[in-house]
């Protein structure tokens, strides 16, 4: 872990996998697709804590959620607080309990189907914060907001959004860029690869191996 990853540890930096979304493009629950023989979900966990979190949470979405694959004893599902509202209300619910722990600590929140994430890209990312500011990735001008980490001063921010219906975490970020409680990190194309998503079928090695040649 880096000097800066141990410094955050002591003042309250968690971890948050977002993983209620409903995989429609995927047609199947993108959590439970297999990466390195262990569901991405499992995967996502371990990344985090190589890299030095050890307070950690998954965002589940709403209560009817088909059921995530089994997390180790004490990460606690996060449920959403606005129904219908996409990944925002799983930011909102990770900033939510992240900031009752910890209201001037951090939030690193990283989307589940992310299966080309590192240690290394994400203690990169924890080199770039400073105190009550985070850091969103960005490239080729677009914001890479489900891999960012947040201060937990903003989880108010994200829940005024959802209350006036602005359910774009793009927005939300911007927000934080122009009002300064996040900065940027622009991307190489090498460091872009470690954001490499898998949307439908086509984009999961498993499925394309099935399909053969």
């Amino acid at each position: 872990m880096t000097q800066v990853s141990e410094q955050l540890a002591g003042g309250g930096l968690t971890g948050v996998i977002l993983a209620g979304g409903r995989s429609l493009r995927m047609g199947r629950d993108k959590a439970w697709l297999e990466s390195e023989a262990q569901p991405l979900l499992l995967r996502q966990l371990g990344i985090l804590e190589q890299a030095g979190l050890k307070n950690m949470a998954v965002a589940a979405g709403s209560e009817n959620r088909p059921p995530l694959p089994p997390t180790p004893a004490g990460i606690p599902l996060l449920r959403d607080r606005f129904a219908d509202l996409g990944p925002l209300a799983g930011v909102e619910a990770g900033l939510g309990w992240a900031h009752a722990q910890f209201p001037n600590g951090w939030t690193l929140l990283v989307a589940v189907d992310l299966p080309e994430l590192s240690v290394e890209w994400l203690q990169q990312l924890l080199g770039r914060i400073a105190p009550d500011k985070g850091c969103v990735p960005i490239y080729q001008g677009r914001l890479e907001p489900l891999a960012a980490i947040y201060p937990n001063l903003a989880w108010t921010i994200a829940r005024e959004h959802l209350e006036t219906q602005k359910a774009s975490v793009q927005a939300f970020c911007r927000r934080g860029l122009e009002t300064g409680w996040m900065s940027l990190w622009e991307l190489s194309d090498q460091d872009h690869r470690a954001l490499t998503n898998w949307n439908t079928p086509l984009d999961w090695p498993v499925a394309q191996a099935q399909r053969g040649p």
